[in-house]
């Protein structure tokens, strides 16, 4: 029998001691486990980012993966901490907006964590990653359902939903994310573009429009044309991205989340 993984992301950053302590936690309570640091350099607080983060690594983990995520803002308030059995895998964290991708799923099963049995005592009032999640994230890996956890959750917090908008013959949405790169990823999928323009379009047939800026076609890759272009691409997300060859798009043109981004047939 193969070893549980446990994914573990969070806003707590490398300087102290709080991601070792959570990763105690689990190795105490579920020593069997294999634990794969997705990131804690998430910004403080950024709940949507956090959210982006985990939709984006998910996939790539197997059926049964747990995914950890504790970016949480209003510890030892009564936002409830969550279980959630979706995708093939289970998801812990606060009720704030953060395992938005679990939630999306049609079999998603939420509960509330409130059984005792699984929680580290005494718990405290501000570290909630390891008291709360940590400990039901290691039940989870040891096989527990989730709802063992606690009571069934049928509204748990959304994030607002930013889907792309048709207009006229443009397809347009926003920038969701900007990695350690400079490449600005939007929401603008595949399947997105595939729905608006077809899934036989060429590369070639797409403008895309970004700060009073036209990229004219869908490159290959991040290399597709000389040193200091500006490329639009899918990258390995599924997802348009803003890039330049050799530097940070973002930089370049002054490019952050929220920021439109319209693709259009090419004229």
């Amino acid at each position: 029998m193969s070893r549980p993984i446990v994914t573990f992301l969070s806003d707590f950053g490398h300087a102290d001691w709080f991601v070792g302590v959570v990763h105690g936690v689990l190795h105490t309570l579920s020593p069997d486990a294999h634990i794969v640091d997705l990131s804690h350099e998430v910004p403080p607080a950024q709940v949507a980012r956090a959210s982006f983060m985990l939709e984006a690594a998910a996939p790539d983990f197997p059926p049964g993966t747990v995914h950890l995520a504790v970016v949480d803002p209003g510890v030892g308030t009564a936002r409830r901490a969550l279980a959630v059995s979706a995708h093939g895998q289970s998801f812990v964290g606060p009720d704030n907006g953060l395992l938005e991708w679990a939630f999306c799923s049609p079999e998603a099963h939420v509960h509330a964590i409130t059984d005792p049995r699984f929680m580290r005592g005494p718990v405290s009032r501000t570290f909630h990653g390891r008291d709360v999640f940590a400990p039901a994230a290691a039940a989870l890996a040891n096989g527990e359902s989730v709802s063992s956890l606690g009571p069934r959750v049928t509204d748990p917090v959304r994030l607002p939903a930013h889907e792309p908008e048709k207009r006229g013959d443009a397809l347009v949405g926003h920038v969701v994310f900007v990695d350690r790169f400079g490449n600005a990823l939007t929401n603008l999928t595949a399947s997105a573009l595939a729905g608006a323009f077809g899934d036989r379009a060429p590369d070639s047939a797409y403008d895309v429009d970004v700060l009073e800026r036209t990229i004219h076609g869908l490159s290959r890759s991040y290399g597709d044309a000389p040193v200091g272009t500006l490329v639009a691409l899918l990258g390995s997300s599924g997802r348009l991205e803003i890039a330049q060859v050799g530097g940070p798009a973002a930089v370049r043109l002054g490019l952050g989340e929220g920021d439109a981004v319209r693709v259009r047939p090419h004229r």
